[in-house]
């Protein structure tokens, strides 16, 4: 089995004594730093760090495209959800094949109940990651990880 994750460090905000949330400055030692995605299989490892999380990640499952044969299973290691609740600022985007062509599909969490109404979406895609806020299609994508 492969297993994809992300290495960063710090978070976008803390705690006081009281349990009250304390939003950190970017200048703050602490504050969320991405580094690189990793993809560990049984036989290598592999680090993609160009400082672009989206283009990282991109690469990575391109990566075990090449490798999939080998292993068969991928997982995500925990660090990927953490990464997000820390200060990751991407949108999920998960990539369908829709009459035979490469479709990206998005949950619109406005939905009260997408966790349910929508679940085919995120069920039966391959999530990638995307800038927060943005919904480019599957060629857009690609454009925006070209080395």
């Amino acid at each position: 089995m492969a297993v994809i994750g992300v290495n960063y460090d710090g978070w976008t905000h803390d705690y006081d004594d009281d349990d009250n949330r304390i939003e950190l400055e970017p200048s703050d030692p602490s504050y969320f730093k991405y580094e690189s995605v990793r993809l560990h299989t049984e036989k290598e490892n592999f680090l993609f760090n160009s400082g672009n999380f989206v283009k990282d990640w991109y690469d990575a499952k391109k990566k075990y495209m090449e490798i999939m044969d080998e292993e068969p299973f991928l997982s995500a290691s925990s660090d990927v959800n953490h990464f997000q609740g820390d200060g990751g600022k991407f949108d999920s985007a998960y990539l369908h094949i829709v009459d035979e062509k490469p479709v990206l599909k998005y949950v619109d969490t406005t939905d009260p109940n997408y966790f349910y109404t929508q679940r085919e979406i995120y069920e039966n895609g391959w999530e990638f990651f995307v800038p927060e806020n943005t919904q480019p299609t599957w060629e857009e994508l690609k454009e925006m990880c070209k080395s």
